[in-house]
């Protein structure tokens, strides 16, 4: 139980239940017997989706009812879950089901926790089905094209693009040191009543007031270990996201303010979205 994987299973279509199958397939692989709790958003019932899940070699547990509430409330019901069933679990991780997992991705971050103390997660590389490596080769194509169900290729290449090196950025997958987690308050869905939109970044900056400014905290990405991610984005493909969008922005500016957008523009340098939210909001007081 050292490591806890959480999904907010939303499933669209036949196409995204292949991807979950060479999602879970790898993570098996690579974490076999691993505990996994699934929020249940998608098309399948709670009991065609444990059909489903019998296939791989991992501890489903399945919450939910099949009703897309949204990203973040979706992962604090799992963060709940494990926290009132799994007390002793050290790190919780997010995961997508577009990712492929290679061998000892979970040993890799889990060994970075626990020699860095002061660090409330972190992140590996990721190589996108675009080639491109994130965080730290944005928009950078590095590789070709890599297909999602060519998992050889995909092995190949996430093995030779490891680097033992940490550099700062954000991305998923994710892994949390549960502690940490739950001091912040997870994703606090009184501020986020919509089902997408500026849940990570409402939890960055929670961490780096646990921490306290005079950290500079930033988050950091561990290039020792990078896992594919097809980079889907089902979600954006809903009629009312940007209505998301609106309300969770309306709610992160409820709970930090604008020197919280601040904040937010320290830690994406190199993106002057929230510096411009807040340069807007200054103007009007």
């Amino acid at each position: 139980n050292q490591v806890i994987h959480t999904i907010p299973f939303f499933i669209r279509n036949l196409d995204d239940l292949k991807l979950a199958e060479i999602c879970l397939g790898s993570l098996a692989e690579s974490h076999p017997q691993g505990i996994v709790v699934l929020y249940n958003q998608g098309i399948l019932t709670n009991k065609e989706l444990e059909g489903f899940l019998k296939d791989y070699d991992l501890r489903f547990f399945v919450i939910g009812e099949g009703a897309n509430i949204g990203i973040g409330q979706g992962r604090m019901a799992c963060f709940r879950h494990i926290w009132e069933n799994f007390s002793d679990t050290k790190f919780i991780s997010e995961i997508h089901i577009d990712m492929f997992f290679p061998q000892n991705w979970v040993t890799e971050l889990i060994h970075f926790l626990e020699t860095n103390s002061q660090e409330p997660m972190v992140c590996p590389g990721i190589l996108t089905s675009q080639g491109e490596l994130h965080p730290d080769k944005k928009g950078m194509i590095t590789v070709t094209e890599v297909p999602f169900d060519n998992e050889e290729l995909m092995k190949a290449l996430l093995n030779q693009l490891t680097l033992d090196k940490v550099v700062e950025g954000f991305v998923h997958p994710v892994i949390h040191r549960s502690e940490a987690l739950k001091a912040v308050g997870g994703y606090d869905t009184r501020f986020l009543p919509g089902k997408q939109g500026y849940e990570d970044d409402s939890l960055l900056i929670g961490y780096r007031y646990y921490l306290g400014t005079k950290s500079n905290w930033k988050p950091k990405c561990l290039l020792k270990t990078r896992v594919f991610n097809a980079t889907l984005a089902q979600r954006m493909s809903l009629a009312d996201k940007n209505d998301d969008f609106r309300k969770n922005l309306r709610g992160l500016i409820y709970q930090y303010g604008v020197k919280g957008l601040l904040e937010l523009n320290y830690i994406y340098e190199d993106n002057n979205h929230f510096k411009e939210i807040a340069s807007q909001l200054l103007k009007e007081i």
